[in-house]
């Protein structure tokens, strides 16, 4: 039997609720009620404060707005940086930001790219895949905030992770793969108007409270650049390596020389170079045109004396698979190969590769 909402639940009566507690309506990014469910789920923009006093007060409005009729389950998520009591670093440096730790993941790999438009989601889906079919545990994390695509690249819009009281978020499971994205707790149509403490906390919260089990390879989706979100990741998480992703012409490659910068800098290996709409194949003839430009990332990774994990091609296949939610690698469709033989030399790549510590980012 199916929750129905009760006709005098609203957001107005659930901001009306939050008023009592003294939350502004400016302090809420987003709010969001399930008529089928009954589910409401609260972003909460918070300035920061001591971390028990940030959970006690998430707590106060979960118990309040599960109050109101009509409302079975409450989520609510806070955006921001908690500070702690702990003193200052001498010298005005702030304190190391806490470690993340996910004990029941073996590895982490990100894909990334610091140029946008060049199919880094679309690699991190179908590497993901492919490393399932494989018969791996995998987990799929996208930690791209503000333009979360791994919900319609998997035909997920629609979906939630579950959640019941004093759990963790469990995270949906998508051709054999783990899945979780901030995309799961916004409407589709919501920008996302954060600022960067926000994006980190965020990020953090999509990796602590998330039940991921036991998982062979954690593979992150990140955003584009080398920003808020990538030193996130680069300063809490224990990453074993990164993927990364560029198109074959001058001014995306340029970017990627950025991208090695900031992880190395970081600590954290390059497993290699992935090009993306590195031809096109005429369907008839058979003949390859280089609509990007020929050889720049072979070119680039010998340069940098990085591996060039594998190339992928412009074909339909790969562009209406992300469109309609039906990634090549799922079925083994037209352009599979390509993503299979990149996470052969993904695996071989990672495999060379030791943990390292994690550096502290401070900046003076």
């Amino acid at each position: 039997m199916r929750f129905r909402k009760s006709p005098s639940l609203s957001k107005h009566r659930v901001l009306d609720t939050l008023k009592t507690l003294k939350v502004e309506d400016q302090s809420v990014e987003s709010l969001l009620l399930d008529d089928k469910t009954g589910v409401v789920t609260i972003v909460l923009k918070v300035e920061g404060g001591d971390k028990n006093k940030l959970e006690r007060a998430r707590y106060e409005v979960q118990q309040a707005v599960e109050a109101l009729e009509g409302v079975e389950q409450a989520r609510i998520v806070l955006t921001g940086e908690a500070t702690t009591s702990k003193p200052q670093q001498k010298m005005g440096k702030p304190a190391p930001a806490q470690k993340l730790e996910l004990p029941s993941v073996t590895s982490i790999i990100a894909v990334a790219s610091a140029k946008g438009g060049v199919g880094k989601s679309t690699v991190a889906l179908n590497l993901a895949v492919s490393l399932a079919k494989k018969g791996l545990k995998i987990g799929l994390l996208d930690a791209d905030i503000y333009g979360p695509s791994i919900p319609t690249m998997t035909d997920t819009v629609n979906e939630e992770p579950d959640w019941k009281k004093g759990e963790k978020l469990k995270p949906l499971n998508v051709f054999g793969v783990t899945v979780m994205s901030i995309g799961y707790l916004t409407k589709p149509e919501e920008a996302m108007i954060w600022r960067g403490p926000m994006v980190m906390s965020a990020i953090s919260q999509m990796i602590k409270d998330v039940e991921w089990g036991e998982l062979d390879v954690l593979v992150i989706d990140t955003p584009p650049g080398t920003g808020d979100a990538q030193l996130t990741l680069a300063q809490r998480l224990s990453i074993d390596g990164v993927v990364l992703v560029s198109t074959p012409q001058e001014v995306a490659l340029a970017d990627v020389r950025r991208g090695i910068s900031l992880f190395k800098k970081t600590n954290i290996p390059v497993l290699g170079l992935v090009q993306n709409m590195s031809w096109f194949e005429d369907p008839v003839s058979g003949n390859r045109t280089y609509v990007f430009g020929e050889g720049g990332a072979e070119d680039m990774a010998n340069e940098l004396d990085i591996a060039l994990l594998g190339n992928v091609p412009l074909i339909t296949n790969i562009r209406t698979g992300g469109d309609v939610g039906r990634p090549v690698t799922a079925n083994d469709a037209p352009g599979a190969d390509a993503f299979h033989e990149i996470t052969e030399a993904v695996l071989i790549s990672l495999a060379k590769t030791e943990k390292v510590e994690l550096p502290d980012i401070v900046f003076e």
